[in-house]
């Protein structure tokens, strides 16, 4: 994990890098005094217009950031300290994450185009004149009120499909990101992080079909801390993975429609599941509930000593693989092939 510096104490940076944008409130700076010499905002006719709409200052958008069109802009209260609402209207279709470099331009161009910054601030997007008219409809919106030490952010896009497997495959494996409720405006920059296994030749992969929205996902069971398959494998610990993977992407991609894994041994599939989300909702989301469940009662009827530890772990696996089959029991035949290889605990 990286390090994140307070927000009062980050610099700016140049916009045209899909830069970031700070305050320095805590050294005793004022922001106007750090972003007056950025270059990235274009100030050619600065200041609110006098009527907008219809004569509305359009800023000159640098490259990497989504084009917008400004559509109102309203300044009220005296011009030391004056309220300020600027419309925008994107022209072009943007996803989710896309619009952040939008969100950071708008804020900078607001803060720096006249010599005192605004008292209170708000950025709204739509995605078209009409909803912009109504004012309905907002898909993002940067703000800063008068005792706000930044800029905060809201995001109304959604995430596509293709996102959403994104984003709940890393969330399968641990590895998905947290979204940070002190940086709503993403000024953080976040740094890859090397993993051991990011050279390792048996990875987790999955495939999206978009037009099934499904997704494949090949798992290969392999040693911890190795790329190497492992030697023995049962039934128990190739379903946990299957599991993880049904429930977590399921709940994360709420798009997604069908879910087909292979847990794969020695390049060749030992587990083969097919799940529909209809069949996931009516029969499978208490699955991986409903073991974690019996191992707590077991767990603490060793405290009780009721149970030896062996015994707990006995008890636990033939609960596991009486949940497993059941579960599968719930899915077409020809959803679920299972390898002799996979061995079942009684």
């Amino acid at each position: 994990m990286h390090s994140r510096q307070p927000a009062e104490m980050r610099l700016s940076r140049n916009p045209a890098t899909h830069g970031r944008f700070f305050s320095l409130a805590a050294l005793g700076m004022p922001v106007l005094a750090l972003l007056a010499g950025c270059p990235s905002a274009d100030k050619s006719g600065a200041g609110s217009a006098r009527s907008c709409p219809p004569d509305c200052d359009q800023p000159k958008i640098p490259p990497g950031v989504p084009a917008f069109q400004v559509v109102k802009d309203s300044a009220t209260g005296p011009a030391d300290g004056q309220d300020v609402t600027i419309r925008v209207v994107l022209k072009q279709k943007t996803k989710r994450d896309q619009i952040y470099p939008a969100l950071h331009f708008l804020y900078r161009y607001a803060m720096t185009r006249n010599p005192t910054e605004p008292r209170n601030f708000v950025g709204e997007f739509y995605a078209s004149d009409t909803d912009a008219a109504a004012g309905n409809g907002q898909v993002a919106k940067v703000f800063r009120q008068q005792a706000d030490k930044g800029p905060k952010c809201e995001n109304a896009i959604k995430l596509e499909l293709p996102e959403q497997v994104e984003r709940a495959f890393a969330h399968s494996l641990n590895r998905g990101d947290v979204e940070d409720l002190e940086d709503t405006c993403h000024l953080n920059e976040k740094k890859k992080v090397a993993r051991f296994d990011d050279k390792f030749t048996h990875k987790p992969t999955y495939t999206v079909d978009l037009g099934g929205k499904s997704v494949e996902v090949r798992y290969p069971y392999i040693e911890t801390g190795k790329d190497e398959y492992v030697k023995t494998l049962s039934f128990n610990a190739a379903m946990t993975y299957w599991a993880e993977f049904m429930s977590t992407m399921f709940e994360k991609a709420p798009e997604l429609q069908q879910i087909n894994y292979l847990g794969m041994l020695d390049e060749q599939p030992v587990l083969k599941i097919a799940v529909t989300r209809q069949e996931y909702d009516s029969k499978l989301t208490t699955v991986q509930e409903t073991i974690a469940s019996f191992a707590a009662i077991t767990f603490a009827k060793i405290g009780l000593h009721k149970l030896t530890d062996k015994a707990a772990q006995k008890e636990q696996e033939a609960h596991k693989t009486k949940t497993y089959t059941n579960a599968l029991s719930f899915l077409p035949k020809d959803h679920v092939f299972i390898s002799p290889r996979l061995k079942k605990s009684s």
